[in-house]
């Protein structure tokens, strides 16, 4: 039990490094470029995200599942990670240039750039299939302090060369090969801690396409959670000026921070919600859920008294309404906040569609409110749509399970004196069987 409740705080401890290491970069990246430019770099890995996700096939999720279940060896899979990774970059960067020649981008002439996408594509690959499959090997410190590592580096390396204008003007071919980088020290330790032996390289046949089968079903999922939290920065691009893109996509990413810790600790705690014995199994669900709502109100309740001040001096005078932009982001951020952990039993229930269904419907509402709302009133009304959009995704999500469950909404809602005792006691009686899903993995790096 003690070395399960390690390596749940392992995984806690070095995953909120590397995400704070990610806003670091955010931060300088802001300061460096302001909104405008900042806001254009973010839109290019944005619509580099979604050819990421669509050429990953969410393999990771059908490698976690079978090498954690003992039915596939880790290693063979690996192999066939690292062959798919490879082929589908080459294909996928030639897919990225013909997106850049139909929309007449400059970028195209530039074959640095088109070489340091290939990178930050195989980068991105590697890095989602060997952090998924370090998880399934129960390795969850050392994916994430590699991560971490790359990132300060990349930090203090940004931070000695500011000053230098070859930096500056190579910047996206820097950051990009950060990626590649991390995702080749995965690759590298992954193999050096799980060789493979013996003359058979690949997973055999029938294996395999279970494997991709499995994965696809979790790519149509995976597909429409992205679209929900990033299809309204293409309404925005459309809509609105470089400017604001830059503050509104600033501002998503500071709310996407405060819905970290409910992601880790509902994938953690999705061992518990599978297990046969339920009884008391509501109870310990409404627990978490009361402690992340509260605690992610505090969070926001200390941006909303502090953040008028605090985030233009961390990300510069000209994200003058990425203050405003988060304050509507706020009711969206607690209703996604209760939704991991329900999101989270309703899977180990073997009910998934439910929270697929919850997520169409709220990327319905984003879609549709950001058409009629947008050319009317501009990027202030992004995020209340967004908060719409992810109060319609809670609403069908707790109807569903209240409809199952009929909790009261008091225990949902209402702090006890005792919850946090009870949070410390799930995570040290939980048997490591962390679930993997494409937003912790791969959307963490981009």
């Amino acid at each position: 039990m003690k070395k399960n409740s390690s390596h749940v705080l392992q995984h806690m401890l070095w995953r909120g490094l590397y995400f704070f290491s990610i806003l670091l970069i955010n931060i300088w990246i802001a300061r460096y470029f302001a909104a405008e430019k900042s806001g254009q770099i973010f839109y290019i890995i944005n619509n580099l995200s979604l050819l990421l996700l669509i050429a990953s096939i969410s393999l990771e999720s059908g490698a976690t599942y079978y090498v954690a279940s003992g039915k596939l060896e880790a290693s063979l899979m690996a192999n066939f990670c690292l062959v798919w990774a490879t082929g589908i970059s080459l294909i996928a960067v030639a897919g990225w240039g013909v997106v850049l020649y139909m929309i007449h981008s400059s970028f195209l002439q530039n074959p640095v750039f088109l070489l340091s996408g290939f990178f930050f594509i195989l980068g991105v690959l590697f890095t989602t299939y060997f952090t998924a499959l370090f998880y399934a090997k129960k390795e969850f410190g050392l994916p994430n302090k590699i991560l971490f590592l790359v990132n300060i580096t990349l930090i203090i390396f940004l931070i000695l060369g500011k000053s230098n204008e070859t930096i500056r003007t190579l910047f996206i071919e820097i950051y990009f090969f950060s990626f590649f980088l991390q995702g080749w020290l995965l690759r590298i330790f992954f193999f050096r801690k799980y060789p493979y032996s013996g003359e058979q390289m690949l997973p055999d046949r029938p294996i395999l396409k279970m494997v991709i089968r499995y994965s696809l079903f979790a790519l149509v999922a995976n597909l429409v959670y992205f679209l929900v939290n990033r299809t309204d920065y293409w309404f925005v691009e459309y809509f609105c000026s470089q400017k604001d893109l830059g503050n509104y996509i600033q501002a998503s990413k500071l709310a996407q921070m405060l819905v970290i810790l409910p992601a880790i600790l509902g994938s953690t705690l999705f061992s518990l919600f599978s297990s046969n014995e339920k009884s008391g199994i509501h109870a310990q669900l409404t627990v978490v859920i009361r402690v992340l709502l509260w605690m992610n109100a505090g969070f926001c309740f200390l941006i909303l008294a502090t953040g008028w001040y605090v985030i233009p001096l961390l990300f510069g005078s000209s994200f003058n309404i990425m203050y405003l932009l988060f304050l509507f982001l706020i009711p969206g951020v607690l209703c996604i906040t209760i939704n991991y952990p329900l999101s989270a039993w309703f899977s180990a229930a073997d009910k998934i569609k439910i929270n697929l269904q919850s997520a169409i419907i709220a990327l319905f509402v984003i879609c549709i409110g950001d058409l009629l709302m947008l050319p009317h009133f501009g990027v202030k009304a992004a995020p209340i749509v967004s908060s719409a959009g992810y109060f319609s995704y809670f609403s069908y999500t707790i109807y569903m399970f209240r409809k199952e469950s009929p909790v009261p909404w008091k225990d949902l809602l209402l702090i006890r004196k005792t919850d946090l005792n009870e949070i410390f006691r799930l995570i040290r009686s939980g048997n490591n069987k962390v679930s993997i899903d494409h937003s912790l993995v791969q959307n963490s790096t981009t």
